[in-house]
């Protein structure tokens, strides 16, 4: 016997647009301090970590060619974060005593931050472009 398949009662975009407005919300917040420390990290890795769920979330809409070009970015920004980082721990130790610092790399902070910005520029632009963001009058949204 086949399956004749189902029809939900109720959609996502609600919980989607949610999602989305949170990330948003969360990427403009760490773009205001980008050297500032959460959770042991520093913001600037928050702030990739929030572009690249940004992009899940648009990922489905995205054409395979899209999706080619924002991979691009996203592999460039993480591979500078991690090849290129922009802090190094330096530790020295004293008599009973330890000490913990990081040092600026200017050139590799600067060099992060224009990839992050080229990301989360790319996947706005995009999620817009699929209608996963403000309507534009005359086109479609969400709903």
């Amino acid at each position: 016997m086949e399956t004749q398949g189902k029809v939900s009662e109720w959609n996502e975009a609600t919980l989607k647009i949610i999602r989305l407005h949170e990330i948003q919300g969360t990427i403009n917040l760490l773009k205001m301090d980008p050297l500032g420390r959460s959770d042991g990290k520093f913001n600037y890795v928050w702030l990739i970590n929030n572009v690249d769920a940004l992009y899940g979330e648009g990922y489905s809409k995205y054409t395979t060619k899209e999706r080619a070009e924002v991979d691009k970015i996203r592999k460039l920004t993480f591979d500078c974060l991690k090849y290129m980082p922009p802090h190094k721990n330096t530790k020295t130790e004293g008599f009973n005593v330890a000490r913990s610092a990081y040092l600026l790399n200017k050139y590799n902070y600067d060099m992060l931050m224009e990839l992050i910005e080229m990301f989360v520029r790319k996947v706005k632009d995009l999620n817009d472009d699929h209608g996963l963001t403000t309507k534009n009058k005359g086109t479609g949204g969400l709903f």
